[in-house]
């Protein structure tokens, strides 16, 4: 039995310049391929298999798109990855930032 894995992301954007850049645009998560659109300031949970994830984050704005960018990560079994992406800028895209919550599969509670 496999036991499913999340990832928790949240988007922002860091100063007013941004704020404007992006007010009539909309963050989008791609994971794996798969791509997921959601809305600024609210954390969004996706439910994903356990192993390698490949995470692109970026914004769109009609038939345009900015700020992408890339992480790779592991994710254990009944593992929780909480990121929180802060748009800095066009040019220098979403920075992340990685909590892990891992879970024991056997119990469904944090190890001590």
């Amino acid at each position: 039995m496999t036991v499913a894995a999340s990832l928790s992301i949240t988007a922002r954007a860091a100063g007013l310049i941004q704020r404007t850049k992006v007010l009539f645009a909309k963050p989008v998560v791609e994971i794996n391929g798969i791509v997921h659109e959601f809305t600024w300031l609210t954390t969004h949970r996706f439910v994903m298999r356990p192993g390698p994830q490949q995470v692109t984050v970026y914004f769109k704005r009609r038939e345009s798109t900015g700020g992408r960018t890339t992480t790779s990560i592991e994710v254990a079994p009944g593992e929780t990855i909480h990121l929180v992406a802060t748009l800095q800028g066009k040019e220098r895209g979403f920075v992340l930032q990685m909590r892990r919550d891992r879970l024991d599969p056997r119990t469904n509670e944090k190890p001590v």
